[in-house]
């Protein structure tokens, strides 16, 4: 599923991207949906804390507010890395201050051409539907993970290892880039996980494809960011097999 939400400051512009976007939702259903239609950065961001499915956001670059467009694609990228930004602008010549904040967007949409303003919408909105649906495909699912009363998109790719101490309903999330403390339980989260996740022991998922090297002898596994995770004896037929599976 995609939300989609709109930032614009001009109340007609954004009716017509409501407009317009409606329907095409209406002849084309999908799962896709209108999420939030704002003027205010704040309530765009507020919505998306609350959401933990993908986003496509179309956003106004020249915002009359405390943040510009960019700096509100900055903002949501927090929460949604692999989301979807189309910028709506009469400013082309801003399009590269983009990389400058590395929001990559995914397009830039000219308001002043109101002809093809229309198809231009609709073509963002078929580009994220087709990308997201290789991004499933490829089994490279996002997770969504609770972060206190936020949400929080993460790329299981990105994910070395999930563990748990003392507070079972409350984990860490190893990721390449570091850690995250997240609510929830092992068992909650290894249902959604997908196939390149096994547990080695009573605390602790790995992601396979981390892993460097498995030493029988010392039933410890190595991972690609150099953490080390043990491997119960219960466990170890299972992990075997599984790595054979990942690395034949």
């Amino acid at each position: 599923m995609i939300h989609i939400y709109l930032c614009e400051d001009d109340t007609r512009q954004l009716n017509r991207w409501e407009d317009i976007i409606s329907k095409y939702l209406l002849m084309n259903p999908t799962e896709t949906k209108l999420y939030c239609a704002t003027s205010k950065p704040e309530e765009l961001l507020s919505m998306r804390r609350r959401s933990g499915t993908t986003g496509l956001y179309f956003l106004d670059i020249d915002l009359q507010s405390n943040k510009n467009g960019i700096e509100l694609a900055q903002e949501i990228r927090k929460y949604d890395p692999r989301g979807y930004v189309v910028f709506v602008t009469t400013h082309s010549e801003m399009a590269v201050l983009t990389f400058r904040y590395k929001v990559e967007a995914m397009d830039f949409i000219t308001k002043d051409d109101a002809e093809t303003l229309p198809e231009q919408i609709c073509s963002c909105i078929r580009n994220a539907e087709r990308n997201y649906k290789v991004q499933l495909d490829a089994s490279n699912r996002l997770l969504s993970i609770k972060v206190d009363k936020d949400s929080l998109v993460l790329d299981q790719n990105d994910i070395v290892a999930i563990t748990t101490g003392d507070d079972s309903h409350k984990l860490t999330v190893h990721t390449r880039n570091g850690v995250r403390q997240i609510s929830g339980s092992l068992k909650e989260y290894h249902t959604t996980l997908n196939s390149n996740f096994c547990q080695c022991n009573r605390s602790t998922i790995i992601n396979l494809k981390h892993v460097t090297k498995y030493s029988r002898e010392s039933a410890l596994l190595l991972m690609n960011n150099r953490e080390t995770y043990s491997v119960s004896i219960r466990m170890m037929g299972k992990v075997q097999k599984a790595l054979n599976n990942i690395h034949p």
